[in-house]
């Protein structure tokens, strides 16, 4: 769609499971050459065998031992008049007067396919390895999946012609491309195992910055139902709004510029004004820019690699030592933050990119909120979540500039701060929107917040730093 800005982008895992299916299926074979010319010529009218004989210029023995097997077979007979007509059976050799024969052959196959558990559309062959991480699922009915092989029997009979035509059937039965097989009866279906199936969804805004409807799913064959699962998942996760609170953040950090970008309401995004901070600011003084929508994103996380890029190179040239450069990543306290595979590959990218074979370039280090040292739920999940590799992954007291402040900082060299901003009457997610920036004020002031709390406390003996996430999984078993 044209004039379109992605916002936020969340995966939705939709139940699904594979299957077992044996079934037969009907299929339309033609006749040896002879055999059906035979029939072919008594179909226009009765014959005698020397009628036969002198149309295909045949020797007595070779009419003879032709008629012989067509009759054997049960596709010929002699009439009353003594001459030679099809049988009931041949007749149903032919549609019309003219047309090839061809006859039916029951045949037996089996496939493993993959069904979704909301309107059980074929997902195909493939086996998916997916796991119920980075995305928020997808409640269904009970019914579809204690009911499932029932449920997937008559839908693939129902979509039986589509799944052939994907290919993902056996080869032979498409083997003949002006013969479509059809299903005769589906003799069993066994469910394997179940699943998730990762559902990419973008939330978009128009160019008065007003939300956009969602798009429908390729791979489902009706998306309302799944899209009313979603509404509903997104209203029970829906926080009040909290734009208030970001503003006095933004004022006491500095940052006018994300401010304006907010209608005069504080209700939606000024996506014009948002459109000309972008045209204004590759060309200012300032190392700045803004975005809209979740840093881990393709387009948005391609600002972090303009900076983090150069820095990477100049370390390695470089023979100081400079792995105790910390790199913080400090998560916000957001439901819809995190859920999306994308986050996965940028810490994993973080972590690569921190040494070398040599050297240690960078220290990275991951702060995920939680409540407290003992918050043995949550520390779990985040173990869920991020293993493997939760070795750099630390838990923080929630509540950093209010809990919806993101920062990525790279000690003395740019920051990154994302607002998640919820605007519950315009959009049905939280709108992330902020900046990166280089100037060295930006990097110095918003560093001395993010250290300030990550070494401060929220109590007596409370320290907010709670220590590695697998620490505080370990410490409550």
């Amino acid at each position: 769609m044209e004039d379109t800005r992605i916002y936020h982008e969340i995966d939705f895992l939709l139940p699904a499971q594979r299957f077992n299916i044996n079934f037969s299926y009907i299929t339309k074979k033609g006749l040896p050459f002879v055999r059906e010319f035979v029939l072919r010529l008594i179909h226009l009218s009765p014959m005698s065998m020397s009628q036969v004989a002198t149309f295909f210029g045949f020797s007595r023995y070779e009419v003879q031992e032709a008629i012989d097997d067509l009759v054997e077979r049960g596709e010929l007979t002699l009439s009353d008049s003594g001459r030679l007509v099809l049988t009931e059976g041949s007749k149903a050799y032919f549609t019309d007067i003219g047309e090839v024969p061809t006859l039916s052959v029951l045949r037996d196959s089996t496939v493993c396919l993959s069904f979704d558990l909301a309107v059980f559309s074929c997902l195909g062959k493939d086996n998916f390895s997916e796991k119920w991480k980075a995305g928020l699922s997808v409640k269904v009915a009970d019914e579809n999946a204690s009911c499932s092989e029932t449920h997937v029997e008559k839908q693939f009979q129902r979509q039986f012609h589509e799944i052939l035509r994907k290919g993902f059937l056996s080869m032979s039965l498409t083997e003949d491309k002006m013969d479509s097989p059809n299903v005769y009866t589906v003799n069993s279906v066994n469910k394997i195992k179940q699943m998730p199936v990762r559902l990419p969804v973008q939330f978009k805004m128009d160019s008065d910055g007003r939300n956009v409807e969602r798009e429908d799913f390729e791979k489902l064959k009706s998306s309302d139902y799944v899209h009313e699962q979603i509404s509903l998942e997104l209203d029970h996760l829906a926080r009040p709004g909290n734009f208030g609170e970001i503003a006095k953040v933004m004022i006491e950090i500095g940052d006018g510029e994300t401010l304006k970008l907010f209608d005069a309401k504080g209700s939606s995004i000024n996506m014009q004004c948002y459109e000309d901070l972008a045209k204004l600011e590759p060309n200012s003084s300032k190392k700045r820019s803004s975005f809209i929508g979740p840093i881990y994103s393709s387009a948005n996380w391609e600002l972090v690699r303009k900076h983090l890029g150069p820095l990477i190179k100049a370390r390695q040239k470089n023979k100081a030592d400079v792995g105790h450069t910390q790199f913080l990543w400090v998560a916000p306290s957001d439901p819809f933050w995190g859920k999306s595979s994308n986050l996965q590959v940028r810490i994993s990218e973080l972590f690569e990119k921190a040494s070398t074979k040599e050297k240690k370039l960078y220290s990275p280090t991951i702060f995920l909120p939680v409540s407290g040292s003992d918050d043995y739920r949550t520390a779990r999940h985040w173990q869920r979540e991020f293993e493997p590799g939760t070795e750099k992954i630390r838990g923080l007291i929630e509540g950093f500039l209010g809990g919806s402040i993101e920062v990525l900082l790279f000690e003395g060299e740019f920051v990154v701060v994302v607002y998640h901003v919820s605007l519950r009457d315009s959009y049905p997610v939280s709108v992330p929107v902020g900046f990166i920036s280089a100037e060295q004020d930006v990097v110095t002031s918003v560093g001395k917040l993010v250290k300030d709390y990550v070494e401060g406390t929220s109590g007596f003996e409370r320290p907010n730093d709670c220590g590695l996430i697998s620490k505080i999984v370990r410490g409550n078993n």
